[in-house]
């Protein structure tokens, strides 16, 4: 992604309750950039000083709220637990790949919190489900025009998006 050519604005997800979720197909993936402090705009920092990274994932989902809402949605990967059940995920689709590619279809779930320890927040536990691109989708990614895409997420055209429905997944997780 260029500086000069952004993605579109879409918003993002927030995952607040146990059973929050969300699913649809990866747009794109970002390269690795810092999460900065809430208050100060500061790299975040992990127990060894090094900052920490996330990736902003562009999901097309079904989650049209009205007029002026595509249904993009903007996923924040961050932290261990949500980044280990998509790569799990992966890896039980048989993906190959190191990130989620576009035309690939994501659910991820926060399922549940974990224990608490040393006085800290119990964490967010999360699990995914993810079903590889079809050979062909990224290929059709790139050359759909904006139009079609529109209408696809809003249910305007023949098909619900832009690569029909799901294939069959590979499940969640057995845990």
């Amino acid at each position: 992604m260029s500086f000069f050519a952004p993605s579109a604005p879409s918003k993002y997800i927030k995952f607040t309750n146990p059973g929050d979720s969300v699913q649809g197909y990866v747009e794109e993936v970002s390269d690795p950039f810092p999460v900065k402090e809430y208050k100060t705009e500061k790299p975040k920092l992990d127990s060894k000083g090094n900052p920490v990274m996330q990736v902003r994932m562009i999901l097309a989902t079904p989650d049209s709220q009205g007029e002026g809402d595509d249904g993009r949605r903007s996923l924040y990967v961050s932290g261990w637990r949500m980044t280990t059940a998509i790569g799990d995920a992966m890896r039980r689709a048989g993906e190959t790949a190191e990130a989620p590619k576009p035309g690939a279809y994501l659910k991820l779930t926060f399922a549940r919190l974990g224990q608490a320890s040393g006085g800290m927040a119990p964490p967010k536990v999360y699990v995914a489900e993810y079903t590889k691109a079809p050979a062909a989708s990224a290929g059709m990614a790139a050359h759909a025009d904006q139009e079609s895409k529109a209408a696809m997420r809003t249910g305007e055209s023949d098909t619900a998006t832009p690569w029909g429905p799901p294939p069959q997944s590979t499940g969640s997780a057995p845990w």
